[in-house]
C-alpha cells in the first residue's frame, strides 16, 4: 500500500481507524454488518473494538489490491477489490466465529450461519476504501512486493481454508482453493498488462 499510493499515504491510518470505526458503528448499532459481539481477548480496544481489526482491514486491502493487480482490465482497483475483500471474508468469518469463538453473531444466514448483511456490509467497507485508493493509486515500482502481496491472498486463504477443513466446514476450503486455481489461471496477468502498456505507449 506504502509503495502504491505515494502521493495519498493518508489513506493507510484512514483504513486503520475507519476500519475500527466502522466495526464499533457494528458492534454498537448492528450495522452495516449485523449484530454481533467479540468474545475473545483481542488486547488492546478502541472504540470496543480490538486495534488488531485495523491491521486485519489493512491485510485484507493490500491483499486484495495486489491481487486484483493479476487481472488487466480496466477500473481493476474499484471493480475487484471489493469482491475480493468479501472472498477473503467468505473464508475468515466461518472459522472465527464458529471454529475459533472470536465474535458471536446474534443473527443466523445461509452461509456457516453468517448473515448475508454481513458481507454486503464488507463489499460496501471494502468499496469505500479502494475508491480512496483508486483515486491516488500507482503502478508499483517494487514488483517483488507486489507478489509477496499476491502471495498474502493466497496465504490467507490457505490459512483459514485449511482451518475450515479440520473442523469440517468444507465448503470454506473450496472457495480458498479457488484462489490458488485463480492465481494459477491469471499466471501471465501482469506480464500481459504491462506489455499491453507499453504498446499503447
Amino acid at each position: 500500500m506504502w509503495d502504491v499510493v505515494p502521493k495519498g499515504r493518508f489513506i493507510i491510518p484512514v483504513i486503520f481507524f475507519g476500519s475500527i470505526i466502522i466495526e464499533s458503528i457494528g458492534v454498537h448499532t448492528g450495522w452495516p454488518f449485523g449484530t454481533y459481539a467479540y468474545e475473545a481477548d483481542f488486547g488492546v480496544q478502541l472504540f470496543g473494538v480490538p486495534i488488531t481489526i485495523g491491521a486485519a482491514w489493512l491485510s485484507v486491502m493490500g491483499a486484495s489490491l495486489a491481487f486484483s493487480r493479476r487481472f488487466p482490465i480496466r477500473f481493476n482497483t474499484v471493480i475487484l477489490v471489493p469482491l475480493f475483500a468479501v472472498w477473503l471474508d467468505m473464508a475468515i468469518d466461518p472459522v472465527a466465529a464458529n471454529v475459533k469463538s472470536y465474535w458471536l453473531w446474534q443473527d443466523g444466514g445461509f452461509y456457516y450461519d453468517i448473515p448475508t448483511q454481513n458481507f454486503f456490509g464488507w463489499y460496501g467497507t471494502a468499496l469505500f476504501f479502494s475508491l480512496l485508493i483508486a483515486r491516488f493509486e500507482q503502478q508499483s515500482t517494487i514488483t517483488a512486493l507486489e507478489r509477496n502481496n499476491q502471495y498474502l491472498f493466497l496465504m490467507l486463504h490457505a490459512l483459514f481454508g485449511l482451518t475450515a477443513g479440520v473442523a469440517g466446514l468444507y465448503g470454506v476450503t473450496l472457495i480458498s482453493l479457488l484462489a490458488g486455481i485463480t492465481y494459477w489461471l491469471t499466471k501471465g496477468g501482469v506480464r500481459f498488462a504491462k506489455s499491453k502498456q507499453k504498446q499503447m505507449g
